[in-house]
C-alpha cells in the first residue's frame, strides 16, 4: 500500500496474559519502519513504535532503544516536516540555546540563504543542572535532584549530558557511566575513577508529574550582502498549564496560598502536621509525639516518631529541602528524626506545586566586513513568571542581556622579511541582568570554577569581559593568552589570567602546559587561586613514555586576616606513564600516580593525605577470532595523623573490568568472558505495601495487630483471590559501601 519506492519493515505482536491471581488481559506491540520517496522531490522517513509497557529504556547502553515512539519526517529540498517524538537542538547566539525532547510538530525551511523553523509541542520535562563532587572509593550511584531539590523525579531518557572535570562522558557499560532514569541515579564504570576531587556536572531534563508542559519555538536566519551580513531571530516559550495537573491536586485553599506567595517558593508551602483521625473506638492513634522546648531561649516545637505511644496523636509529612537546610534526617519510610536546626535535609512541610512559564527571545546581527574578521551583536530578553497563579511580583518578570563579540582568525604577520607567524584575537563584552533567565545552559561547564563563583550565589547583575590572543609562530606550536574580568553585583569581582602553550606532533611527540591564575574578592573574602596542568610524551620505537602533571593552590582568607579559611586547598599530582604502541591489534599501557593533598587546620595549611594510584590497560584485536580488553585500577589513600584524629579514614579503591570475545574453529567454540569489580554504595531497601484494586494484588492487610498505628510488615499475609495490596521495595536515604562483583 506504500508503493514500490518505499522500503518498509517491522513487527506486529498480539498476545494475552492470564493467571490465578490476574484477570485476562491483551498485549500488543507494533514496530514499523518506513523510508523512501513518495515523489521525485518528497522523501519520507518514519519510525512507529507502540508497546503496552509504560517504562523507559535502561541507561546502560550507548544507544537507547525507546519502547514507545512515533516519528514521521517528510523531506523536500526546501522544507522538512517532523511529526511525533523529536529532539530540538538550537544555538542561535550566546543566549538562544535550547535542547529539548518534545512531542508534537516541527517545520523547517531553507531557501536561498534564508532558513527557519517552527516547533509546537508538549515538553516532556524541565531542564536542570546538578554540580557535585565525588566520594573516595564510590563509583556511584549518585542521585540527581530537581530544581527545588526534589528527589522523586524521573529523568527523561537520553537527555542527560554528563561531565567529569569538564570533560564530556559517554553513556554505556563499556564506556564511562550508566544511568537509571527511573531512580535518577548515575553510576560510573571502572573506566573512570571517581575520587573526592572529581567534579561531576550533569545537565538533564526530568519530569515531576505535576503539570502538563507546552513548548513553542520559532527562529529564522537570513544571510545578506554575499554572506557579509547575517541576522538571526529566535523566540522560545515553555511553561506549565495550571489547569492541567497530572499527579497532584490543588485545592481552593492551596490556590489562596499560591496567590499570596508570589515568586517566593518558600511561601508556597503548607504544614505537614495533621491530627490523626480517631479509630472506631474514638481513640486517636498517630505516629508522632509533639515536643515543646527552648532552643537559644526561644520556643521551638519538634516531633518525635513513636507510634503506639498514647501521646502520638499526630501524623507528619516531611519534604526534602536540601542538605543543611532542614531540621530532620530520614531513618526509614515515614520515620524521621530531629537532628537540630539546620542539621538535616527535611522539614515538616508540604510544597505546593507552582506552575511557571519562561519566554526567551533574542536577535543576533553578524557582520563580516573583512576576510577573517567577524563581529556579532546580540540582544536578548526574557519573561519568567515563576507563579502563574499569582499576580504578585509580576513587575519583576522581565530581564535582558546583551553581548558583543569580535574575532579575527589567525593571519600571517610579516615585518620586513621576518615572519612572526600567525596571530589572531577575540574579545567579548557581555552583560546579564539579574532578572534575565535562559532556556538552557549558556556558560561553559567549568565557568563557575574558572572564575571562582560560588554555586549558591544569588541572582545579581553580571558583567563579563574577555580578551584572547592566539599566536602560532611555527607549525605545530600554539601559544594562547587570555584575560577575563567578571563582576557580579557590587560585592564580587574576579580576574582570570589563562595561558596555554602547546607544541604537538600527534604521531611523535606532544607538550602541553596550562597556567591559570584567578584572583577574586567577595565581600570581605579574598582569593588567590593558581592552577597548573601539564602533559608530555615522546614516541620512539614501539614505546610511548610520558608524564601528566596537576597542581593547584587556593588561598581563601579574610581581607583583615592572614588565617586561611576552610575552603582553601593545595595539591600536587604527578603521573608518569608508559604505553606500547604501533603494534597492529595490540595496545598496552600503564600509569602510576602520586598525589599529595593539603587542607587548612586552624587556619594553617597542613598535609592531609597521600594517594597512590596504579592504572593498567590492555586491548587486543589482532586476529578476527579473539577480541579482549582489560582495565585495572588500584588506588590507596592514607591520611596524616592530624586528620585521622578528626575522623578521616584511610581507604582503598579497586576497579577491574575484563571482557573477551572468542570464536574458535567456527562454529565449534565461541563465547564471552566478562568480569567486573567496583566499589560502590547501595541504599538500604525497605518493603512497602501499596493498595491496588481488589483481586489484583498479592497480599491482604490483617489490621493493626499491635495497635501502634503503623501498618507493619508482619500485618500482611499472602493471598490469592481477595488480595488488594502489592509489595514493592523502596530505597532509603541510607547508603552503605559495597563491592559490586
Amino acid at each position: 500500500i506504500f508503493g514500490s519506492r518505499i522500503e518498509k519493515s517491522g513487527t506486529l505482536v498480539r498476545g494475552f496474559t492470564v493467571g490465578t491471581t490476574k484477570d485476562f488481559t491483551l498485549n500488543s506491540g507494533l514496530r514499523l519502519q518506513l523510508s523512501g520517496k513518495l515523489s521525485d522531490d518528497i522523501e519520507v522517513v518514519a519510525a512507529l513504535t507502540d508497546e503496552n509497557t509504560p517504562i523507559q529504556p535502561e541507561g546502560n547502553t550507548e544507544r537507547l532503544d525507546e519502547l514507545d515512539k512515533v516519528f514521521i519526517q517528510i523531506k523536500h529540498p526546501n522544507a522538512t516536516g517532523t511529526f511525533g517524538d523529536y529532539q530540538l537542538i538550537r544555538r542561535q547566539g550566546e543566549f538562544g540555546v535550547v535542547d529539548r525532547k518534545l512531542q508534537g510538530l516541527m517545520g523547517e525551511f531553507n531557501y536561498e540563504g534564508q532558513s527557519g523553523y517552527v516547533s509546537l509541542a508538549s515538553s516532556r520535562g524541565k531542564f536542570n543542572t546538578n554540580n557535585f563532587n565525588g566520594v573516595d572509593g564510590v563509583q556511584g550511584p549518585y542521585r540527581l535532584s530537581g530544581i527545588n531539590n526534589e528527589k522523586d523525579i524521573v529523568v527523561i531518557a537520553g537527555t542527560e549530558n554528563v561531565y567529569l572535570d569538564g570533560i564530556p562522558m559517554k553513556r554505556g557499560e563499556a564506556n564511562d557511566y550508566t544511568i537509571e532514569y527511573g531512580n535518577a541515579q548515575i553510576t560510573f564504570t571502572p573506566k573512570r575513577l571517581i575520587t573526592a576531587a572529581s567534579r561531576i556536572s550533569v545537565d538533564f531534563q526530568y519530569t515531576d508529574r505535576q503539570f502538563t508542559r507546552d513548548f513553542f519555538g520559532a527562529g529564522v536566519k537570513s544571510s545578506l550582502m554575499s554572506d557579509k551580513l547575517g541576522i538571526q531571530v529566535q523566540y522560545l516559550r515553555e511553561g506549565d498549564d495550571p489547569n492541567a495537573p497530572i499527579d497532584v491536586t490543588i485545592s481552593d485553599s492551596d490556590k489562596v496560598i499560591l496567590q499570596n506567595a508570589g515568586d517566593d517558593r518558600s511561601k508556597a508551602t503548607k504544614t505537614g502536621v495533621s491530627l490523626a483521625k480517631p479509630d472506631s473506638l474514638g481513640i486517636i492513634r498517630g505516629t508522632y509525639v509533639k515536643v515543646d522546648t527552648l532552643i537559644n531561649n526561644e520556643a521551638f516545637i519538634y516531633y518525635v516518631y513513636n507510634p503506639g505511644d498514647s501521646a502520638a496523636i499526630y501524623n507528619v509529612s516531611f519534604t526534602y529541602v536540601g542538605e543543611s537546610k532542614g531540621d530532620y534526617t530520614k531513618i526509614s519510610l515515614g520515620n524521621y528524626k530531629f537532628a537540630g536546626i539546620g542539621q538535616g535535609g527535611y522539614l515538616p512541610i508540604i510544597f505546593i506545586p507552582v506552575p511557571e512559564r519562561k519566554q526567551v527571545g533574542n536577535i543576533v546581527v553578524d557582520v563580516n566586513p573583512l576576510k577573517d574578521f567577524f563581529i556579532s551583536l546580540e540582544y536578548a530578553g526574557s519573561l519568567w513568571d515563576q507563579n502563574l497563579l499569582s499576580t504578585l511580583d509580576d513587575k519583576n518578570n522581565y530581564g535582558y542581556a546583551r553581548n558583543i563579540f569580535l574575532k579575527m582568525d589567525p593571519k600571517k604577520i610579516t615585518v620586513g622579511n621576518i615572519s612572526l607567524g600567525k596571530i589572531g584575537f577575540s574579545a567579548k563584552d557581555r552583560f546579564i541582568q539579574d532578572k534575565f533567565t535562559s532556556a538552557d545552559r549558556i556558560n561553559e561547564v567549568e565557568f563557575n570554577r574558572d572564575y571562582n563563583v560560588a554555586q549558591d550565589q544569588s541572582r545579581v547583575d553580571e558583567t563579563l569581559r574577555e580578551f584572547n590572543l592566539n599566536l602560532l609562530p611555527v607549525d605545530n606550536m600554539i601559544a594562547s593568552s587570555s584575560i577575563g574580568i567578571l563582576k557580579r553585583g557590587e560585592d564580587f569581582k574576579s580576574t582570570r589570567y589563562n595561558n596555554i602553550f602547546s607544541f604537538t606532533d600527534n604521531n611523535n611527540y606532544s607538550l602541553l602546559y596550562n597556567f591559570d591564575y584567578v584572583e577574586s574578592r567577595n565581600n570581605n573574602i579574598k582569593t588567590n587561586w593558581l592552577r597548573q596542568k601539564g602533559s608530555g610524551y615522546y614516541v620512539f620505537w614501539y614505546l610511548k613514555p610520558g608524564v601528566d602533571f596537576l597542581a593547584e593552590k587556593k588561598k581563601d582568607e579574610y581581607v583583615s586576616s592572614d588565617s586561611l579559611l576552610g575552603t582553601s586547598l593545595k595539591y600536587y599530582e604527578v603521573a608518569p606513564f608508559l604505553e606500547l604502541v604501533n603494534i597492529p591489534g595490540l595496545k598496552i599501557g600503564s600509569k602510576y600516580s602520586i598525589r599529595d593533598d593539603y587542607m587548612p587546620l586552624n587556619g594553617i595549611m597542613l598535609k592531609q593525605a597521600r594517594a597512590l594510584t596504579q592504572y593498567y590497560e590492555m586491548t587486543y584485536n589482532g586476529i578476527r577470532e579473539v577480541n579482549t580488553t582489560f582495565n585495572f585500577t588500584f588506588r590507596e589513600k592514607k591520611y596524616s595523623e592530624p586528620f585521622k584524629k578528626r575522623g578521616f579514614l584511610d581507604n582503598q579503591t579497586i576497579l577491574i573490568r575484563s571482557q573477551s570475545k572468542f570464536n574458535l574453529w567456527n562454529p565449534v567454540l565461541n563465547g564471552d568472558l566478562f568480569y567486573e569489580v567496583s566499589t560502590e554504595r547501595t541504599a538500604k531497601l525497605e518493603k512497602v505495601f501499596i493498595r491496588v484494586p481488589q483481586g489484583t494484588g498479592n497480599y491482604r492487610y490483617l489490621g493493626d495487630l499491635n495497635n501502634n498505628g503503623v501498618a507493619d510488615e508482619n500485618e500482611f499475609e499472602p493471598a490469592v483471590y481477595d488480595a488488594d495490596y502489592v509489595q514493592v521495595t523502596v530505597p532509603t536515604d541510607q547508603l552503605f559501601p559495597v563491592i559490586n562483583l
